[in-house]
Parts: C-alpha cells; structure tokens; sequence
C-alpha cells in the first residue's frame, strides 16, 4: 500500500529529472517529429505554469503521432491526455507513456527475456512483412519486389510479432511499442513507407538506393529492446479517436484542461499511408486490398487537414470543441494554413504570442528544389478568453 500523500509525490517528482533516454531513444522515425523542439515547447510550458501558478497541468496532446510531446509533458502534467487516430500511435503511447504502477516489471523482464531468447536461438519465420514487403534474395532482388526490408529483418519482425501475440493482451503494448520503433528506423527508406529505395536505372528496388545512402542503419539488424520509460508518473489518458470526437469527449470526461497542444498535419501527406506498415504490424494481418508498387492498404485513414481547402475549417471545429485556459498551436510555413490566417483566427478567440524557431527542411521529403532548405516553426500560444 502507499501511504504517500499526493503533495508528497509531486514534490518528490519535483525533484527528479526526466531520463535523458525517454525522450531520445525508441521513438519511431515521423515527419514533424518535434524531438528538436521540445526546448522550445518548453519555453511556452514553463509561462503556462508561471501564469496558472501551479507545478503541474492537466494538459492534452490531440495530435500525438510518435508520441514525443506527450513524453516530454508527462513531466510537467498531473493529467496527460494523449490522442491520435492511427492505430500504431495508440499502441506507442500506451506503451511508453504508462506508469510505473501499471507494470509488473518482473513478468515483462520475464516475459522480455523469454522472448528475444527464442528469437535468438530458434529459426525465423516469414509471416506477413516476409512475404509482401521484402524480397527473396537480398543479393538478387528482382522486379516488382517491395523492398522495404532485408530477408532477415522482415523475418525477425514477423516472428516477433507472432511471439508478442502469445502474450497476455494487456502487456502486449510494451513489446510492440519497441518493435514499431525498430520497424521504423531499419526500414529501406528516407522515414516514410509510401516508396522504398531503388536503384534510379533500373527501377528495382535496391538498399539505400543508387548512392547506397544509410546502409548501415538500413541493413542492421532489427532486435527487441525493452522499453524505456518515464522518470515520473501521473494520471495518464490515451486515446484514439479523431480530434473533434477527441475534444469533446474530453471536455465531458474531464472537464476544464490548462493546456492543450496542437500539432495537426500541415500539407497534404498523410499519415495513414506514410506510415502504414506500421499498422500492418499491429493488426497482424495483411491487408486485403493494396496498392502495387508499395503495398499501401485501400483503407488507409483520410484527414481534412491534409486537403489545403479544408485545413481552416477543420482547425476551427477543433478549437471550438476543446475547453482549455491556454492553447499551443505547432505550425510551420510551409502549412496550409498560412501565418496570417492562423494570427487572425487565434487572436480573436483569446491573446495571442507567436514564438518562431527556424530549422532544417526534413532530407526525406522527395522534392527538396524549390523548397526552403530552412522552415520556421510557430508556436502560437493563446490564452483563452
């Protein structure tokens, strides 16, 4: 039983600092990953708290995706609402953004050991990611092949998500969390599925493409870490749901929040089918109607905001639903919705401070000419009227 008071766990959380691993490591490759800007979130958290006058917040993160802001505010929060509508980041989150009274650290290090031992020592076996997404040969890849990942690693995940099903349902989440991320990084591409490396004169897939790029992250080998966790707990919600359903369910479930952060999707590549192998791993099962060269599913989920003309009106049901003191918007200048219209909007529903980062233009993106090698990052931060 504890018997410590809830003012004595804050202060003694107070005194901690976050591990340095928990906000770095296992975190699956993601376009707009804010990891380089999560001091700059920072900036705009610590005013919330000095305004607001309290240690903690009850703060959501409604576009959630890899998860890194919800890691990096789990430190700053008495209550941590995470939300996201694709399956891979639910599972993510529920891994890494649990508490440490939720886990049974000896039976996932048991479990954990029993795992990647028979993945060690007993043959692989091709399953799903085998059999659609790598080739037969990794030396003689032939045409019409998805190479997304070597014979090897295709197999190991297959193997290891055949394992993880064997586990009890509600433990399953920290071993497919780490093995989303791992998925993710050793994957033959520049961070997204929708295409894979190939060779630019023959049109055959190849690893790291013509100039050989990241072969060494590439061609390593995939292994099943254990998690990394948070230093601190507090009363943790993930959720997924799309974010107008989102917000107001919050806002009867929970009631009035300090703080809720908002990273929609700036242009017109969406998740669903960025990152659905993802989701094919966490299913299980392999999908029923894909398309041809990359094996994307018919079924990958659509968001208006990644439709320039529905961008603003999706923006504004979503703030409208949400009950907050203080909203923090993440946007950047290459978003549908430009500068001036998200000034407009935000500062005649509260008072508005615009805080601007310039960084580099993520190397993944297909067409890099034309485009700014570097883009500003805005964080409007409104205090709700």
């Amino acid at each position: 039983m504890n018997d410590t008071t809830p003012t004595e766990t804050t202060n003694a959380q107070a005194q901690r600092c976050e591990s340095p691993a928990f906000l770095r490591d296992q975190l699956i490759t993601y376009l707009g990953n804010k990891r380089a800007l999560l001091g700059f979130i920072g900036e705009a958290v610590a005013v919330v708290k000095e305004r607001l006058g309290k240690s903690h917040l009850r703060v959501l993160d409604l576009f959630a995706g890899s998860g890194v802001v919800s890691r990096f505010l789990k430190q700053h929060a008495e209550l941590l609402i995470c939300n996201d509508f694709e399956r891979y980041a639910e599972v993510i989150n529920r891994c890494y953004l649990s508490n440490a009274s939720e886990r049974n650290l000896p039976e996932l290090q048991e479990a954990h050991a029993r795992i990647t031992a028979q993945l060690r020592n007993a043959e692989l076996n091709p399953g799903i990611i085998a059999k659609h997404y790598a080739p037969l040969d990794d030396t003689n890849i032939q045409p019409g092949e998805r190479v997304f990942y070597t014979t090897r690693n295709a197999a190991y995940l297959d193997t290891a998500r055949g394992l993880i099903e064997t586990l009890p349902e509600e433990i399953r989440q920290y071993f497919l969390g780490p093995l989303l991320a791992e998925a993710s990084v050793h994957a033959n591409t520049s961070g997204v599925f929708k295409g894979f490396y190939k060779d630019a004169r023959t049109g055959i897939g190849r690893f790291g493409g013509s100039n050989s790029d990241a072969l060494s992250r590439i061609t390593a080998d995939i292994e099943l870490p254990f998690p990394v966790w948070s230093a601190f707990d507090c009363q943790v919600d993930v959720r997924r749901q799309d974010a107008v359903a989102a917000a107001r369910d919050i806002d009867s479930e929970h009631g009035r929040l300090d703080l809720a952060y908002l990273d929609p999707p700036y242009n017109q590549h969406p998740y669903g089918s960025n990152y659905f192998l993802l989701n094919v791993l966490v299913s299980n099962r392999a999908p029923s109607s894909m398309s041809t060269v990359s094996g994307i599913p018919t079924d990958w989920q659509r968001s208006a905001f990644n439709q320039r003309r529905g961008a603003m009106k999706a923006f504004r049901q979503v703030v409208e639903a949400l009950d907050t003191q203080f909203l923090l918007v993440s946007f950047n200048s290459e978003g549908f919705i430009s500068r001036e219209d998200m000034v407009g909007y935000l500062s005649s529903i509260g008072s508005l401070e615009v805080l601007e980062s310039r960084y580099n233009t993520f190397r993944g993106s297909r067409n890099l000419r034309g485009r700014n090698i570097h883009l500003t990052e805005y964080l409007y931060l409104v205090e709700m009227t």
